[in-house]
């Protein structure tokens, strides 16, 4: 969901939460690895980081994360405790707050994830359907929510964990322009002022040698959120996603890394919560919601390479299917993406770049400045 797609950057501590419905509640990785700050006297560790972080997409435009992170571990958890803050400002007028915490217990045995934040957005629809994206004409929505996720796990065997997500959204959307551009595609508008609650399980499967930059390994997450009438939701659609990633070491500087995604929405869900194609990077050089439908699957490969002190770079290229049927692959609208990207390292203690990327889809471009790999 746009609206809320945005927090993603807001606990960037945190790097790369796994899909929930990324468009709509962010991502909430608990398999995440942060090393462990600096001790006090005391032997407690606690490091503080208050850090602007600047950042473009083809949906939001340019604009700054500013973020401020606790980290401390009450308990010598294997990771620290986080809680932090942010606050997101774009060149299209978009703005958002949010806070997280996560935390684990039981020498990691169980991880618990917490946010909450509200967003003013405003976002480009272009329709529901491959016809929509083809076409390439949008008019301009508003969305305006607040957002609230929990998420707990707990350790089954080594490197799995299952557990259960809450997902609770409050949206208000509004049509920035009087006269759409494509009159005869009829707008959602029942669904611009509604509540969408969804709970269901998630699975992790995370064997990466980093979090921050991996090496080495293997990271699988599944999450199958269903609406639920019970707790006041306006809609009782399901929605799964799974993604895994891969990665290899090619000598002392040079790493392959490899992503498929699939997503499935069944129908009854409203239009902010399907599929949007290009989303966290599945893939780059797509406008997020430029090709929304009931699904997507897409692969890619990225090719990283170390220049030597803190400098970098990258090329990756992939290609993925929207559709309006979960079920017919080859059905749909083929979408290939490639790119090239630079890296650098702001600090020689923490292993994560800053990233800045080119890419290029079809009839479509895209720049992209963050922090953290795209995965």
């Amino acid at each position: 969901m746009p609206a809320l797609g945005l927090f993603a950057a807001l606990p960037a501590a945190a790097q790369d939460f796994p899909d929930p419905g990324r468009d709509m509640a962010g991502q909430m990785d608990t398999a995440t690895q942060i090393p462990q700050p600096p001790e006090d006297e005391e032997g407690n560790s606690r490091d503080l980081i208050i850090v602007p972080i600047p950042q473009s997409s083809p949906s939001l435009g340019f604009g700054i994360t500013l973020v401020g992170a606790m980290f401390y571990n009450p308990n010598n958890s294997p990771e620290p405790w986080i809680t932090g803050v942010g606050v997101l400002r774009t060149s299209n007028g978009s703005k958002g707050f949010g806070m997280m915490h996560r935390m684990m217990l039981a020498d990691d045995k169980f991880r618990l994830t917490a946010f909450g934040g509200h967003a003013d957005v405003n976002v480009d629809f272009f329709g529901i359907g491959p016809e929509a994206g083809e076409r390439g004409r949008s008019i301009e929505l508003n969305e305006k929510g607040i957002a609230g996720i929990v998420q707990g796990e707990m350790r089954v065997v080594p490197n799995v964990y299952l557990g259960a997500r809450v997902i609770f959204l409050d949206l208000s959307t509004s049509i920035n322009r009087e006269e759409p551009l494509f009159p005869r595609e009829e707008l959602p508008t029942r669904e611009f002022d509604s509540t969408l609650v969804e709970v269901g399980p998630v699975f992790t499967y995370d064997r990466r040698d980093n979090s921050l930059e991996p090496k080495n390994g293997e990271l699988l997450t599944a999450a199958w959120m269903f609406g639920a009438d019970a707790l006041g939701s306006d809609f009782q659609h399901d929605k799964l996603t799974v993604a895994g990633n891969i990665y290899r070491k090619l000598g002392n500087t040079t790493v392959i890394a490899g992503r498929a995604s699939y997503c499935a929405v069944s129908r009854g869900g409203p239009f902010y919560d399907l599929c949007l194609y290009g989303m966290s990077s599945d893939l780059r050089g797509y406008e997020t919601g430029r090709y929304r439908d009931f699904g997507y699957w897409a692969t890619q490969v990225e090719l990283r390479q170390s220049f030597g002190g803190r400098w970098g770079g990258a090329f990756f290229a992939g290609v993925g299917e929207s559709m309006s049927d979960t079920t017919g692959f080859g059905d749909g609208k083929f979408l290939p993406a490639a790119g090239l990207g630079l890296r650098y390292r702001p600090s020689a203690q923490t292993s994560i770049n800053l990233r800045l990327d080119f890419a290029w889809g079809k009839d479509s471009s895209a720049i992209y400045l963050s922090l953290g790999e795209a995965f």
